[in-house]
Order: structure tokens, then sequence, then C-alpha cells
């Protein structure tokens, strides 16, 4: 088994940077010296400006605590929008933070398809379609050449649906187009989701509660297919415990890994220490998933 690599999404402490807790810069000295990773999965809602100033520092700072950034998660542009001119100043946007993420050494970037929120229906019309596809065709040209991917995530809107994550990937068609795979959270189809989503993922959110009890059998499958990824934490439900629960989850994850090292990968897993601990228990996230 090759080393794997995990990460603590930067979303995961937006109740302490809404309280004035954490900056960016804080951010990272805890990804370093809290939970000792060499990673970064940095959420757009952290870098309050694209000034190149401000990216310098941070790219910097990545750079004096031997920090990759394996992932630039946005939020704010995202690819569809009905008026054809909030669609362009999106646009305008994006190309701003795919710069940034080149500056930052980003490997991945997430966009977002759009479409209505709390989306239930299949009802992408072809006109959003068609957008969709070619400003992904744009996006992916340019990160190509900068040694990138970029793609959506699976958690909102037109992204939730298997069938559209399927549709845009075919057409888009290019080796710098990728899947942020968010585990077990689509509007429907969940085992076409999964493996939709497992044989193009460029990054992978890990959210908690009876995610992560399901989390070592999709590191199994995604291993053994030759994902050279990494394994993001999301801890989304906030409250007072966030450093706590990051804690939490990342070692749950380190004992999966662990667990897989010693029995390998060839035969699916039926029952593992940590959900043995947790059976019987069902698990609520305190607040609904709102990222």
């Amino acid at each position: 088994m090759r080393d794997i690599k995990l990460a603590a999404a930067a979303w995961s402490f937006h109740d302490q940077k809404n309280a004035g807790k954490c900056d960016i810069f804080r951010y990272m000295d805890l990804v370093k010296y809290r939970y000792h990773l060499d990673t970064a999965d940095i959420w757009s809602g952290f870098l309050p400006t694209l000034e190149d100033d401000f990216i310098a520092k941070v790219a910097g700072d990545l750079r004096d605590k031997h920090l990759t950034l394996v992932n630039l998660c946005v939020d704010g542009p995202y690819v569809w929008c009905d008026d054809a001119e909030e669609r362009a100043a999106h646009k305008a946007l994006m190309l701003r933070y795919i710069d940034a993420a080149e500056k930052l050494g980003a490997k991945t970037i997430r966009v977002d398809f759009g479409g209505p929120k709390g989306c239930t229906e299949h009802n992408m019309p072809e006109e959003a379609f068609d957008y969709i596809v070619n400003t992904y065709r744009d996006y992916a040209h340019i990160c190509e050449d900068k040694g990138m991917k970029i793609g959506p995530e699976n958690h909102w809107g037109w992204d939730l649906f298997p069938e559209y994550l399927e549709k845009v990937r075919d057409a888009v068609d290019s080796p710098a187009y990728g899947q942020l795979y968010h585990i077990d959270h689509f509007a429907d189809e969940p085992e076409r989701g999964e493996e939709v989503c497992m044989s193009y993922a460029m990054h992978v959110h890990v959210p908690p509660a009876l995610t992560v009890l399901k989390s070592k059998e999709v590191i199994r499958r995604m291993e053994k297919q030759g994902y050279q990824g990494v394994y993001s934490v999301e801890y989304y439900s906030g409250g007072p415990l966030e450093l706590e629960r990051i804690d939490w989850h990342l070692a749950t994850l380190r004992e999966y890994i662990a667990e897989l090292r010693l029995e390998g990968l060839d035969q699916p897993v039926t029952s593992d220490y940590i959900a043995r601990l947790y059976q019987g228990i069902e698990f609520t996230p305190d607040v609904p998933n709102t990222k």
C-alpha cells in the first residue's frame, strides 16, 4: 500500500473563523503543528482577498511550513447562473481563483456546476449543460498547462446527480477534469454515484458521523483501483468542539488506514474495530450540512 495522505478541510474550522479565532495563517498552524499534516485543503472563505500581496503571503507561509495545497475549494463563483451577466461575472472571478491557485501551488480546484439549491429533480436545461461543459473545458485547458485539475463536488445543486456528473465528465473529456468526491452525498442513485465519482476522483472529502463508518471500505476500493490523491476530513457541524472533533476524525481515518495496511486490499471490509465500537448508535449531525 502506498503512503496515504490525509488533510483537514478548512471548512471544518468555519465556526472558529466566524468567531474571529482562526484565519488562514492560524489554519496552517493548526494543520502543521496540532494535526501533524503536511497538506492544506483551503476553503475560499479563508481568502478574504485575491490581491497579489496577500496570495504571496499565503504562498510563503505554505512554503515555510512545507505544506502542499492539495485542494482549493471555491465557493462564491460557480459555473451556471440563469442570468448571462452573472455567469460572466462568476467566470471572471473563477479565472482569478485559478490564477491564485497556481501561485499557491494547488494540485486541485473545486468549483461547482450550479443549479437550484435543494435541487431534487433532473431539470438541467440543454443550454445550461452546454455552457457547463464548455466552461469546464476552458478551465481544464488552463489547469492542464499549470499541472492542476479542476472539477465539481457532489454537494449541492446539479452536482448531486450522478447522471449529470457522468454526462459532464464524458463531454469535457480532459485529463485535467476531476471530481471532488464527497462520500455518500447524492440526490439519487448512490451506488452509481460512488462508481462515477471513484472513477475520476481528484480529491476526497470524508464527512463525519455515519459516513466515517463507511469510509474504510471507500478507501479500500479507491486504493485498490489506484487512486493517488488525498483523503480530507470535513467536519461541518461546527460548535465549540471543532478542534477536538477534527482530532477524532483524523484519528479514525488513521486507524482505518493502519487496519487496511495490515489486512490488505483484496477483500471487502466486513467488520472493523471502529464500526463495532459504534454499533447500534444512530448518528445525526448537530446541524445540517449547509456548506
